[in-house]
């Protein structure tokens, strides 16, 4: 799970499809999913993840 703490950006799925975050948003990865994370303003992207044990 993903915390959108500042900033303006998006998270990119394996197909380079965009979902939109910003401030405040939460984004859930799957495990195993492959995704990336992009900046998309002029400012710091700052996020909190948090990763179950099992899925390290």
């Amino acid at each position: 799970m993903i915390y959108i703490i500042e900033g303006k950006g998006a998270m990119v799925n394996a197909k380079g499809e965009e979902k939109a975050l910003k401030a405040g948003d939460f984004a859930l990865v799957n495990p195993d999913e492959k995704h990336q994370y992009r900046n998309k303003g002029d400012q710091p992207f700052k996020m909190i993840c948090g990763v179950p044990k099992e899925f390290e």
